[in-house]
This record gives structure tokens, sequence and C-alpha cells, in this order.
């Protein structure tokens, strides 16, 4: 099972502006004045970048393994799902007309999944069993 999660680095710009960068994700900063709250910003900020990508049509990058220093950042699962979704997409030559017809549904309401705007989740775990996945949560 893949997981998603991002290395990022904390540093303190001043006495207490702490900032989060990712490497593989230089659109996504955020900070807090402390670690912890910079910490606890940074989910946010990496799905945001993350849904920009999407947004844009534009390669996700890997998720890695956070090396000393680094802090795992996980991507939120929903965010997840649909770089899954549009990689597997991707891969198997799959357009989103392909993908409407495989779930039975008009090609607005993978476009809708795609971008994450009025798409439930559960319409997402769905378009992923259409193209072969059985996504699986686990804790």
């Amino acid at each position: 099972m893949e997981l998603f999660s991002y290395p990022a680095t904390v540093t303190e710009a001043y006495p207490g502006d702490f900032v989060v960068r990712f490497a593989a994700v230089p659109e996504a900063i955020t900070g807090g004045d402390t670690i912890d709250k910079a910490l606890a910003n940074a989910p946010d900020a990496l799905a945001v970048a993350i849904d920009g990508y999407l947004e844009r049509d534009w390669p996700v990058p890997a998720p890695g393994a956070a090396m000393d220093g680094e802090h795992p950042i996980p991507l939120d699962p929903e965010v997840a799902a649909r770089v899954v979704l549009r990689r597997t997409m991707s891969e198997l030559g799959i357009t989103n007309v392909a993908l409407a017809k495989r779930m039975n549904r008009d090609e607005k309401a993978v476009r809708r999944i795609l971008s994450g705007r009025n798409a439930s989740f559960s319409m997402t775990l769905d378009a992923l069993k259409a193209v072969g996945l059985h996504p699986a949560l686990s804790v």
C-alpha cells in the first residue's frame, strides 16, 4: 500500500516565526508562531498545493520518506485518492468520458471528482473501483 506522506522542513525565519516547506512541493509553504503550530498547518498547505497540481493537470510529485531533520506530513486521504485516480487513468489511457461510461455517469461527474468540487469521497472511491482499484483505508 502506498503511503502519501511528504517530508517537510521547519526553519525559524525570525524569533517566533516558524516556516514549513516541502522540497518536493515548493508551492506548499506555511508557518506558525511555534513549531507545533507550524506543523499543524502543514497538512492543509500540502493539500491545497497538491489540489493546484490536479487542477492544472500537472504531474503530482511523488511522496517520500522523511530523512533526519524532516517531518513526515500526511496528505489528506481525499486528495490522495484523487492523485491515485488521476495517475491510474493516465497509466491506463482512460479518458474522463471512458471513466464516466464505466461509472454509468455523466462526464461532468468525473470532472467534479477529479477537481474535488461538489463530489463526495464516496464518488471518488467509486471512480477508483471503476479503474480496477479497490481502496481500503486502514488506521
